[in-house]
């Protein structure tokens, strides 16, 4: 169970949280996450026994939920999706918490309805869609339009979350923005150069 998680993107290791106060009072957990994002409630019964999420977008879940591994159905699915060859099936009756960067969008797409969305900004999607990916079609999208050559294609029916500040984009966009010879910033290190230290450089000698 420890490895399907870790190769969900989650950790080996899970906390379990039980409330052992007196009969009809409740207890408190505070959670937060890694990078400021919005964290949404879901209930996978309500949406057809099943949620799939992209790796590392869960939180927390309550004991009754089981974490399992959900392929990609296609090569070109994982390889260029951005979200990997392993995605996460989250099913049972119970509540799951999972968190979306940036602006927090849900989507109801109709029986054959589809969405393309750019890489990386899927969070979860309900049983019952079709998660694949499809080559950007015409010469000048590809070459300007600024999302490569591969765009995510959900197809209906079903519920679609999205974000619209993946992490790892807006990572990846202040590394873009950072000096090459870095930030430029001088760190004084103590007793190394300068005048005025006991013997230094520059200091008269006592007559």
């Amino acid at each position: 169970a420890g490895f399907k998680r870790l190769l969900t993107g989650q950790n080996v290791f899970i906390s379990d949280y039980t409330y052992t106060g007196e009969s009809g009072t409740r207890g408190l957990v505070a959670l937060g996450t890694d990078f400021p994002s919005k964290i949404i409630r879901l209930n996978p019964n309500q949406y057809g026994g099943k949620i799939v999420c992209q790796k590392g977008a869960l939180l927390c879940a309550s004991h009754t939920i089981d974490i399992e591994m959900e392929f990609a159905k296609k090569f070109t699915a994982g390889f260029f999706g951005g979200e990997g060859f392993v995605l996460q099936a989250l099913t049972g009756d119970g509540d799951v918490f999972v968190k979306a960067g940036g602006t927090m969008i849900r989507k109801e797409l109709e029986a054959g309805e589809q969405l393309r969305i750019s890489s990386g900004c899927l969070v979860c999607f309900s049983q019952g869609v079709d998660f694949d990916v499809q080559m950007m079609p015409g010469f000048k999208n590809v070459l300007f339009g600024g999302e490569g050559l591969f765009v995510t294609t959900l197809t209906g029916p079903g519920t679609v979350w999205l974000q619209g500040q993946p992490p790892q984009r807006m990572i990846s966009e202040i590394a873009r923005r950072v000096p090459s010879g870095g930030i430029g910033l001088a760190v004084p290190i103590p007793g190394m150069g300068g005048s005025g230290g006991e013997g230094g450089e520059g200091e008269e000698p006592s007559s």
